[in-house]
């Protein structure tokens, strides 16, 4: 990984890929929750092998995480990992150069372990390289349908024609059409510092939801979304507001998984990898703890986005990002929505009956003032934990990145 490194690896493919025509492709098995119960919460870069303990695998438990991405350089690695998050509430994806050398084999021999969510792909393919990892993904199925295949991908903001279509829409669509993996994985880190150290929320963030939300919706699968979690440049030490900014969108873009890049600190020649939630050392920074807090609040809230259908999502202020649709209309009893800032991310969800209304402040520096009109008094404002309440006002201000939920039927 990751997202700024735009490494184009291109392969090279001897035949045409049957499923690269315009048809819908058949997705089988169907997409299925890894963590039954609970919002899938992913930790990429995890735990090394030299650190691989019940005690870490725990400490990361602690930190919310339900789903571990290490790095093994073979399946002996995966092997250990599994055994040693075995009981913790961890599970892992697994990935190695065995596996993808001698598929049937290495998930022979794996595929005991309970432990095991998935299995890895690649990360970042251009369309090159899509025939080369259906064939991949197939001999994966062949020996184990029962748990995911994971593939990460591109963002919006590397050039289409890097990625081999006309447009990001597209590379999508080809991913889907070729691979026909149950669900999208992307990477997309928006919060950028300036040269006088100020951070700054690119608003490709909310393009790229946008992309990705319109694809997943015209194949009917659902999608994963990224927080930054690990400062390299150009990207800032991460930040309460930069995470919650991040994850929240994707709450309410309708991502059914959220994943952080990363949890350990990745070792590199390449990228100046830095602040991590475990640092270099194996110790928690303060970023650990920031994660915590977010991951425990997503939990909490797991009855209203897992699972969930968007019925909407539009913005408001007077630029809104592109790609995006402004705020017309409100679903009843909500009637009006103003903010005092450059404007928020309004969007209608519906999940087991209920209706809910999230606004999420799209400014990471400044909280802004929100002015609602609503027609009803049965509406009613989720906490952060998850609990109910009456609204207490109208006018709520919403901090740097967050937002507010209500309820009704």
């Amino acid at each position: 990984m990751k997202t700024a490194k735009y490494f184009f690896i291109i392969f090279a493919l001897a035949f045409t890929n049957i499923y690269a025509s315009s048809a819908k492709p058949t997705i089988l098995p169907a997409y299925k929750n890894p963590t039954p119960g609970e919002f899938p919460i992913l930790g990429w870069y995890s735990i090394p092998d030299s650190a691989s303990t019940r005690q870490r695998y725990n400490e990361m438990r602690e930190a919310g995480f339900n789903i571990s991405f290490s790095h093994f350089t073979d399946n002996a690695q995966i092997s250990r990992a599994a055994k040693a998050c075995r009981g913790t509430g961890i599970k892992i994806i697994a990935g190695s150069p065995q596996l993808e050398a001698s598929t049937k084999e290495s998930i022979d021999s794996l595929k005991q372990y309970g432990e095991i969510a998935g299995w890895f792909l690649r990360d970042e393919p251009v369309v090159s390289g899509f025939g080369y990892l259906s064939q991949f993904r197939d001999s994966v199925y062949a020996a184990d349908t029962t748990r995911l295949v994971y593939l990460n991908l591109f963002p919006r903001m590397v050039e289409p024609k890097n990625l081999g279509t006309a447009t990001y829409d597209d590379y999508l669509r080809e991913f889907l059409k070729q691979i026909r993996l149950p669900f999208i994985s992307y990477d997309m880190y928006p919060v950028h510092e300036t040269g006088n150290g100020e951070a700054v929320l690119q608003p490709m963030l909310f393009t790229n939801l946008e992309s990705t939300q319109r694809v997943s919706r015209e194949f009917g699968v659902p999608f994963w979304a990224f927080c930054l979690s690990t400062a390299h440049t150009p990207y800032p030490v991460a930040r309460a507001a930069h995470l919650e900014v991040e994850a929240f969108s994707a709450l309410a873009y309708g991502a059914q998984g959220i994943q952080y890049f990363t949890y350990w600190q990745p070792v590199s020649k390449t990228w100046n990898f830095y602040h991590a939630p475990i640092d270099k050392f194996g110790k928690r920074t303060d970023v650990y703890y920031l994660i915590r807090n977010l991951n425990k609040e997503i939990q909490a809230l797991a009855p209203v986005f897992l699972g969930a259908e968007v019925i909407s999502v539009s913005h408001t202020g007077k630029h809104i990002p592109d790609d995006t649709h402004r705020l017309t209309s409100l679903p009843m009893p909500f009637l009006t929505i103003d903010s005092d800032g450059p404007g928020v991310l309004v969007s209608h969800l519906h999940n087991n009956g209920k209706q809910y209304l999230m606004i999420v402040n799209r400014d990471i520096q400044n909280a802004q003032k929100v002015t609602l009109s609503i027609g009803s008094k049965k509406v009613r404002q989720i906490m952060p934990n998850g609990t109910t309440t009456k609204l207490s006002t109208t006018t709520p201000v919403i901090e740097p990145g967050r937002y507010v939920l209500y309820v009704w039927k």
